[in-house]
């Protein structure tokens, strides 16, 4: 629903034609922030579950890898690589993720994968997905600049900060407020990435967003069971069909506002969302089925 507000306002004419980026920039500044400092608050670790928070970094290094390969064949500029970094290496484990966790595994596993989406997902985010979009966009800049970029980035500061206050108390007015600001997450997100979606310029794009539907949802997940596999002992079952569940999650909304506020491609990094979007809702299923079966 939110997706199609920011298409049919971005058709009406009812919106800048900046406004993805406007919207953007309240999720990374206001919204994501928020979320990690609502939701790290108060979180146990299960040294179980170590394993399974590193899934996240995995599954963008993988992406780094293939993509680089698969861009350099294909002769894709490095702007577009970068955005298929971002949109295929990073999924969204927590709008997606938490609500797919307790209709197939139960509540009992939220935990788990706020754990994976806070010390996984949002740190890589933060960190390695911040330096692939540096890397990757027109702008030139050094080293010092991009370690500048991630200290200051307000997601890396407010997980930092959640981890440093974790065991503190906190007044339920900040904790209410927080909450409200981190619901903002999902519909601001996705009208922004609705104002970017330009389903008139999907000429030339099928191989790129079948490329990142694929690795997203079907390689990275796959790869990520084989991994289990090879590692005897990284957890339990229904901790390892959790961890492969989360990774089978569509793209990750925040990884695209960076994609779109550093210009990867905008036009094919919200295409991929909004395509791999109500896509993972059939793939998440023949996952978790399959999972059930191993």
């Amino acid at each position: 629903m939110f997706l199609a507000i920011g298409v049919v306002l971005n058709a009406t004419g009812r919106m800048p034609e900046n406004a993805s980026k406007v919207l953007g920039a309240w999720v990374i500044n206001v919204a994501l922030p928020a979320t990690a400092l609502h939701s790290v608050h108060g979180i146990t670790f299960d040294p179980g579950w170590a394993f399974a928070a590193l899934t996240p970094w995995i599954g963008v290094a993988l992406a780094i890898v293939v993509f680089a390969v698969v861009g350099r064949a294909a002769g894709w500029s490095r702007q577009r690589v970068g955005g298929l970094v971002l949109v295929a290496g990073f999924g969204n484990t927590s709008f997606v993720g938490l609500p797919m966790i307790a209709a197939f595994a139960g509540t009992q596993w939220l935990p788990l994968g706020l754990v994976i989406d806070l010390f996984g997902s949002y740190l890589a985010l933060s960190t390695v997905g911040l330096v692939v979009a540096t890397v990757c966009s027109r702008r030139t800049i050094s080293a010092g600049a991009i370690l500048r970029r991630i200290g200051t980035f307000p997601p890396f500061i407010a997980i930092v900060l959640a981890l440093a206050t974790n065991h503190l108390g906190r007044p339920a007015l900040i904790d209410d407020g927080l909450a409200a600001l981190s619901a903002t997450m999902t519909p601001v997100a996705l009208a922004a990435v609705g104002c970017a979606l330009r389903f008139d310029r999907l000429a030339g794009m099928a191989l790129p967003i079948t490329a990142a539907l694929v690795f997203r949802l079907l390689v990275a997940p796959a790869a990520l069971l084989g991994l289990y596999f090879a590692l005897v002992g990284a957890g339990s079952a229904a901790v390892r069909d959790v961890t492969i569940l989360e990774m089978a999650m569509p793209p990750m909304l925040g990884a695209t506002i960076i994609a779109l506020e550093y210009d990867l491609d905008s036009d094919l990094v919200a295409l991929v969302i909004g395509l791999g979007i109500p896509l993972s809702l059939l793939t998440t299923a023949l996952w978790w089925h399959l999972l059930s079966l191993v």
